[in-house]
C-alpha cells in the first residue's frame, strides 16, 4: 500500500474512534450507570458481544445455573431497557418505574415473577437486575444507526435475532414448567416482539402475549391497564 493510502486509512480510522467517543459520551450522559466499553452501535458489534463478550457469557452462564423458585404462580417476561439497572425501587427505567408501581397498587406484588428479556442475555431474572453487565444495545436500532451514519447489515441483525431466540429459548424450556402462567408484553414492533415471536414460532408454549402500540415508557395508565389484564 502506498504511504499515501496508509496516512488516508490512519486518518478515517481516527475519525471513526473520534465519531465514536462523541456517541459512547453522549449515551453515557443520559444513562450514566452505562458500561462505556459495552456500547453496541451497530447490529455486528451486538452479536460479536453474543458471541465473545466474556461478562456477557458469564452472566448467561449465572442466569442458567440459578434455580430458586420465589413462590409465585404467573411469570411475566418485560421487555429490557437501555436506561439500566431496572432495580426495583430505584431504577430510574421510566418503563420499569411503570411496572412496579402498577404491581404494587394492583396488590400483584406477592403474585407476579419479573423477568427481562434482553437481546444479548436472554431472559433475566430480577434477582440479575442489579448485578448484570450493564450494556447499551441500540445498535439494533435502525434508525439510530443510521442516524449515527453508522453502518446498518441487515444480515448481522437476523442473526442477532437468531441468536437471542435460541438463549431465550433454551432457558423457557427449562423454567417453563416453574410457574402456572407466562405472560410477555412487549412493544408493537419491536426487536422482542421479533425474538419472542420466532421462539414461539419453533415451540409453540403457552405464553400470553399483550403487545402495545405506544411505548411502555409513556404511560403508567397503559401499563397498569396491561398487568391489571393479567388476571384472570
Amino acid at each position: 500500500m502506498a504511504p499515501w493510502e496508509d496516512r488516508f486509512d490512519e486518518i478515517t480510522r481516527r475519525s471513526e474512534d473520534v465519531r465514536r467517543k462523541m456517541f459512547i459520551d453522549s449515551i453515557r450522559e443520559k444513562n450514566p450507570s452505562v458500561d462505556p466499553t459495552m456500547v453496541y452501535l451497530t447490529p455486528g458489534e451486538v452479536l460479536r458481544a453474543i458471541d465473545a463478550e466474556e461478562r456477557i457469557a458469564r452472566c448467561r452462564s449465572e442466569i442458567r445455573s440459578t434455580n430458586s423458585p420465589s413462590g409465585r404462580k404467573t411469570a411475566l417476561i418485560y421487555p429490557d431497557s437501555e436506561r439500566k439497572p431496572w432495580t426495583r425501587g430505584t431504577t430510574e427505567s421510566l418503563s420499569y418505574r411503570n411496572l412496579f408501581a402498577a404491581l404494587r397498587n394492583l396488590n400483584l406484588e406477592s403474585e407476579i415473577e419479573v423477568f427481562a428479556l434482553s437481546p444479548l442475555l436472554g431472559i433475566v431474572p430480577e434477582g440479575h437486575f442489579q448485578t448484570m453487565p450493564m450494556y447499551e444495545s441500540s445498535g439494533l436500532q435502525s434508525f439510530m444507526v443510521k442516524r449515527r451514519g453508522l453502518p446498518w447489515n441487515q444480515e448481522d441483525f437476523k442473526s442477532v435475532i437468531a441468536r437471542s431466540s435460541a438463549i431465550v429459548s433454551e432457558f423457557l424450556k427449562m423454567h417453563h414448567g416453574d410457574f402456572s402462567e407466562w405472560h410477555a408484553v412487549y412493544r408493537i414492533p419491536s426487536i422482542h416482539e421479533r425474538i419472542l415471536q420466532t421462539v414461539l414460532d419453533a415451540d409453540p408454549l403457552p405464553i400470553w402475549k399483550h403487545g402495545s402500540k405506544r411505548s411502555l415508557s409513556e404511560s403508567y395508565l397503559d401499563v397498569r391497564k396491561t398487568i391489571d389484564g393479567l388476571k384472570r
